[in-house]
């Protein structure tokens, strides 16, 4: 019996092998590619960040982006989507307690749960006007649509998370490739790269000093362009 177990799960890594091939072969080839970039993009924030708050949850985020993107590459999609909702969930906790000391240790000790709908309230979360205005007033009228679509992404992958019919019926019942999920995954993991940015820049951007700011300025020209405010950090 032990044998046979052991011979099952070395036998998941030809499977894997083959899916992963598969993933790399579609047609999303370059963006599986430049989304995992994003992985050190991450990593530069938190090197930039580290000195400054506590980057526990953003390390955090980043891990559980890195096990999603092994999921979804690997054919084990529902894991892949809930890797997805953890990461928007961390990034959006790292942004929310990097403002409240006070908070961020009670959280640490268990003292203190910090809710979803507390993150997102309308009137003081993190896409608040309140909010951004006190670290990026320049793009205070921003956040109601992100939020919007980040409330969208969430109700989404819980979906998956939680086990709806609709999702469990067109989720693969066995490890195999599937384009349809890979690229619904990849669209999830497009605008959560968009929320993420968004996130980091309007929290630390102004922070951070002159030199600094241009090794991330690639990347609000790639995601941010379209915010105007965002430009004149660069000007």
């Amino acid at each position: 019996m032990k044998n046979v177990c052991k011979e099952y799960f070395l036998s998941l890594n030809t499977i894997f092998s083959e899916v992963v091939a598969l993933s790399f072969d579609s047609k999303h080839e370059s963006l599986l590619s430049s989304l995992f970039q994003f992985v050190e993009d991450l990593t530069l924030w938190q090197s930039m960040l580290e000195f400054r708050t506590d980057t526990t949850i953003l390390v955090s985020a980043i891990k559980e982006y890195q096990l999603g993107f092994q999921a979804a590459v690997c054919g084990q999609y529902r894991y892949a989507f809930t890797a997805h909702r953890y990461f928007i969930e961390q990034m959006c906790r790292f942004i929310y307690l990097s403002t409240n000391e006070l908070y961020l240790r009670h959280w640490k000790l268990g003292l203190r749960d910090v809710s979803w709908g507390v993150i997102t309230d309308k009137e003081n979360g993190i896409f608040s006007k309140n909010f951004i205005r006190a670290f990026y007033p320049e793009i205070d009228d921003e956040g109601a649509h992100v939020l919007a679509i980040v409330s969208k992404l969430y109700r989404e992958s819980s979906e998956f998370v939680h086990g709806n019919f609709d999702k469990i019926r067109i989720i693969p019942s066995q490890i195999e490739f599937n384009l349809e999920m890979l690229s619904k995954w990849l669209e999830f993991m497009e605008t959560s790269k968009f929320v993420a940015l968004f996130l980091l820049f309007m929290r630390f951007a102004k922070d951070i000093d002159g030199v600094n700011i241009h090794k991330l300025e690639d990347m609000a020209r790639d995601e941010l362009c379209g915010i105007e405010g965002f430009n004149l950090l660069f000007l």
